[in-house]
């Protein structure tokens, strides 16, 4: 078994609540961002970008994901509300994923969303070489208004979701997956 196999068979998911510190520096981001543009891009319409959001701005966020809790549910009571900004502090460090899909392009949407997919793993896959360990969050409230204007985001952009980062502070379950024989069958032309 090669590095390579044996790191993408290794890696798992580790919740934002169980990453504490350190984080990546700059420089990690960095690579995590350099293999993230190593992913297969038809067209080179670079579809990903990311964001990183330093702790001192975690508080905008939580106000944002307040805000997105009430454009989903107005009659969020004040639980709901306070565990949704609970999530913006959650994991040491973290990153904003926000795709760019161009529909109507000689490039179909479907083949930039695979761009997307594949820098998202290169993303976790690099995470975890340098050490840390890494969670792709998402859900609805991503979709609001609010969310939307608290990136910025233009017309054709989506925000993904957010990677978390950090030290893991316990040791992960181990990753349950799909036996390969499931995955791959061979076709035989008829």
């Amino acid at each position: 078994m090669t590095d390579v196999l044996a790191a993408i068979l290794a890696r798992h998911s580790i919740g934002p609540r169980h990453l504490g510190p350190p984080g990546p520096t700059m420089d990690a981001l960095m690579q995590i961002a350099a293999a993230t543009a190593a992913a297969p891009d038809h067209g080179k319409l670079c579809p990903l970008r990311l964001v990183a959001l330093p702790r001192e701005t975690r508080p905008s966020l939580a106000a944002a994901f307040a805000l997105a809790a009430l454009e989903t549910d107005p009659d969020a009571n004040a639980g709901v509300v306070t565990q949704a900004k609970d999530r913006a502090m959650a994991g040491e460090t973290l990153v904003a994923v926000i795709a760019r899909i161009l529909e109507d392009h000689a490039i179909p949407a479907h083949e930039q969303w695979i761009s997307v997919g594949a820098g998202l793993q290169n993303a976790l896959l690099t995470a975890a070489s340098l050490g840390f360990g890494a969670k792709m969050v998402s859900g609805a409230r991503l979709r609001t208004q609010a969310m939307r204007s608290a990136f910025a985001l233009g017309p054709t952009e989506h925000l993904v979701g957010f990677i978390a980062l950090g030290t893991p502070t316990e040791v992960p379950r181990p990753a349950r997956r799909r036996p390969a024989s499931e995955v791959l069958t061979v076709w035989t032309g008829t």
